[in-house]
């Protein structure tokens, strides 16, 4: 076994399985083989690994299982485990009656960050818009700076990136999912962000928010006084869980005097009162969006990043794919991808920034979520809901009585449906509140698939 009470310095010659083989077990396994483990990438599904990945995994000796897990994986030094599997999967419970130690792949990827700085952002919503910010903000700097983690690339595969290079200071920006910090033990950023805790996986997490709220605490577990917790101070759950250290800093909307930056209708100001930016100037809209600047601001403050440059990112940067993303007008009516928008939250965050009628594509595989909590601001924005997936009894059921609405057999059923009911001035809104693996591999391809059902009756190629 590798003994993981202190930060273990050489994985060589142990015999580590990675279990799951989509994008963060691929990577973690060709970066341990690399580091000279003796690797098994075990899959219990029916996995599709791509020629190039494959070809890497075998030239790095990597054993390769699909469609089961052998006796071997209870023969291993350590298991790196994908996100999705969780503690109550019999190979989970098979290998903790072994005690054969088994950690995340963000926990073993921080073995081996070179000399860098790491931040991570973690929350039921924003993420990965003000992820994605901050790597803008860092980009074209006196940094290197690398950004992944729960979106795009995974942590192997930055270190991978990183080891290989040299030149200016790194800084890793990270999103990280509660799921991805269950299982850390010296995963240790320097910037820990958490954004806001709401309901969410509450399938995984026994129905109990607290448990979902330790999970995502996990990101300060290993911080001290040299760390800065940035956490949003509107939160009572955040407010009322506040570590000793590190430092504390605060960002929302409610003034705090500990605050480096606040805002009003008009202004974003700095740490002396001054106006910083002015919000028309900024190109990123909503006022949930606010929040992620303001978190955004305070990640990089202490970096030396000239302000100038900082707020020419602010200008430019409009937001990200599948994320209340403008598609295209047809006969006068806006069609915007939110298939990011997988819990109900995010859904109240996209209706509440239209002030036109709004025709909503909801449903999906359901998260154990209260559907319910959507209904004001349905009433209130929605002219109509079409409802898709595994989820349409529920929220008919919900809705029944309440808004007009009608159920779509598929998303190309739901788009014609869209187009034609929309009027002049109304909003289509793909905004799910679901997980998409009823109908699709993933959310990005929900949003892709929705995109091109519209550009397609709308004639656009």
């Amino acid at each position: 076994m590798i003994n993981l009470k202190n930060l273990p310095v050489s994985v060589a010659d142990k015999k580590v399985t990675v279990l799951g083989a989509k994008r963060s077990g691929l990577a973690a396994a060709v970066l341990l083989a690399r580091q000279g483990a003796s690797v098994l990438l075990s899959d219990s599904g029916k996995v599709e690994i791509p020629e190039d990945i494959q070809t890497d995994l075998v030239n790095n000796n990597v054993t390769i299982e699909i469609g089961g897990h052998s006796p071997a994986v209870l023969n291993s030094d350590l298991v790196v485990i994908s996100p999705g599997i969780p503690k109550s999967a019999p190979i989970v419970k098979a290998l903790e009656s072994k005690s054969i130690p088994i950690v995340s792949e963000i926990e073993m990827a921080f073995w081996f960050m070179p000399e860098a700085k790491l931040i991570a952002v973690t929350g039921s919503n924003g993420k990965t818009t003000t992820t994605t910010l901050i790597h803008k903000l860092f980009k074209n700097t006196q940094y290197d700076v690398y950004c992944g983690g729960n979106i795009g690339i995974s942590f192997s595969s930055l270190i991978s990136e990183a080891r290989q290079a040299t030149g200016k200071p790194k800084v890793f920006v990270l999103e990280v999912s509660s799921f991805q910090l269950e299982r850390i033990i010296h995963f240790h950023p320097n910037e820990a962000v958490i954004l806001n805790v709401t309901d969410d996986h509450m399938d995984r997490y026994e129905h109990d928010i607290n448990l979902y709220l330790q999970a995502k605490l996990n990101i300060i577990h290993n911080q001290n006084k040299n760390d800065r917790y940035i956490y949003f101070a509107d939160d009572p759950l955040l407010q009322n869980s506040l570590p000793e250290q590190p430092h504390k800093l605060p960002f929302g909307i409610t003034k705090n005097p500990d605050m480096r930056f606040t805002a009003d209708d008009k202004n974003i100001y700095d740490s002396n009162n001054q106006v910083f930016i002015k919000r028309k100037d900024i190109a990123l809209l909503g006022e949930h969006n606010l929040l992620n600047i303001l978190a955004a601001l305070n990640v990089v403050s202490g970096y030396g990043i000239p302000p100038a440059h900082i707020k020419h990112v602010l200008k430019q940067f409009s937001g990200i794919e599948h994320r209340l993303e403008y598609v295209t007008t047809i006969d006068g009516a806006d069609y915007y991808n939110d298939s990011k928008a997988t819990n109900v939250d995010s859904v109240k965050y996209a209706l509440k920034s239209f002030s036109k009628p709004v025709i909503i594509i909801l449903g999906g595989r359901d998260k154990d979520a209260d559907f319910s909590t959507l209904l004001p601001l349905l009433k209130q924005h929605a002219k109509k809901a079409i409802l898709i997936g595994e989820t349409t009894a529920k929220i008919s059921k919900i809705i029944k009585n309440e808004i007009d609405y009608t159920i779509a057999a598929s998303m190309k059923d739901a788009v014609v449906e869209a187009k034609h009911i929309a009027q002049t001035g109304d909003v289509i809104l793909l905004s799910p509140a679901c997980a998409s693996y009823d109908m699709f591999d993933n959310f990005e391809q929900r949003g892709k698939v929705f995109k091109e059902i519209v550009y397609s009756v709308s004639g656009i190629q």
